[in-house]
C-alpha cells in the first residue's frame, strides 16, 4: 500500500484580510495546475526524515493551500511550492515571521527565482504548457535549495537530481527549468517585494512557507499577496522499499 505525503513551498496570489493575525490555519491543500511525478534524488539521504531514503517519488509542481486567518477567521488561500525535502506536509497553524535562510546567497537566489517567474504558468497557453512550467518552477527552487554550491546549478550532477527513469516529468519541464537555472544570474532582482516565512507551530513538525508581500498599500478588506516557499516532503518512511508520493 502507497504512503502519499504532501510536499509543499509557495509562490503566487493569496488574500488575507486587512486585520489579519500573525498567524494562519490551514485546512485544505489541493494541487493547482496540475502535477508531473518525478524521482527526486539527494545523495546524502534524510527525504522524509532523519536517516531516510535517498530517493522518493514526487508529484511535481505548485500546490493550492487554503485555510483560515486565526484572529479574523478569514478565508486564505496560498499556490505554492515544495523547498524543504525533510519533512511532510499536513494541515496546522503557522506563525508569519521574516525569511531567513542560513545561506543568504541561496536566499537571494531563491528571491529572483520565483519573482521573476511569478506570472509564468499564468502566462502559458494551454493546461500542458501551465503544468510544464509548474513543475519547472518547481524543479528548479528544489535545486537551489538542496545543491551544496551556489553556481553550476545541474539537474544531472551533484548532490540533488532529478532521475529520468521513473514518472511522467517531460523533457520540455525538464529542460525550462534548466533554463531557469542557467539563466538566473543575468535576471533583474525583483523591487517592491518583501519576503516572509511561514513556520508550523501545531504540528511542530510540519513544512515552513515564505510569503512574498507587495509593497503597495492593501485594500481596505484585503492584503494582496504573491507567495513563496518552505513547504517539506517526505515523513518518517518504514521501509526503503515502500514507495511515496509526495505532492509538491
Amino acid at each position: 500500500m502507497k504512503r502519499i505525503y504532501l510536499a509543499v513551498a509557495a509562490l503566487a496570489g493569496a488574500s488575507i484580510p486587512a486585520m489579519a493575525s500573525a498567524s494562519v490555519t490551514i485546512t485544505s491543500i489541493s494541487g493547482n495546475p496540475g502535477f508531473q511525478t518525478g524521482r527526486v534524488i539527494y545523495t546524502p539521504g534524510g527525504i522524509g526524515g532523519v536517516g531516510g531514503p535517498s530517493t522518493q517519488d514526487l508529484s511535481i509542481g505548485r500546490i493550492q493551500m487554503s485555510g483560515v486567518d486565526t484572529l479574523t477567521n478569514m478565508p486564505v488561500s496560498f499556490n505554492t511550492y515544495c523547498i524543504d525535502i525533510f519533512n511532510y506536509v499536513k494541515n496546522g497553524t503557522f506563525d508569519l515571521t521574516t525569511l531567513a535562510l542560513s545561506n543568504t546567497f541561496k536566499q537571494a537566489q531563491l528571491e529572483k527565482l520565483l519573482g521573476y517567474t511569478a506570472g509564468f504558468i499564468d502566462a502559458a497557453g494551454t493546461a500542458g504548457q501551465k503544468q510544464n512550467v509548474s513543475a519547472a518552477i518547481q524543479m528548479a527552487v528544489w535545486e537551489i535549495v538542496n545543491e551544496s554550491g551556489t553556481s553550476g546549478y545541474s539537474l544531472d550532477n551533484g548532490l540533488f537530481q532529478i532521475g529520468t527513469d521513473w514518472g511522467s516529468v517531460v523533457p520540455t519541464s525538464r529542460g525550462l527549468a534548466q533554463s531557469y537555472l542557467d539563466s538566473m544570474s543575468g535576471w533583474t532582482a525583483p523591487t517592491g517585494i518583501s519576503f516572509k516565512m511561514m513556520t508550523a507551530i501545531n504540528p511542530q513538525n510540519n513544512q515552513r512557507q515564505v510569503f512574498m508581500t507587495t509593497s503597495a498599500v492593501p485594500e481596505p478588506a484585503t492584503w494582496a499577496l504573491l507567495i513563496a516557499g518552505f513547504g517539506l516532503v517526505g515523513g518518517a518512511m518504514r521501509s526503503r522499499r515502500r514507495s511515496a508520493t509526495a505532492f509538491a
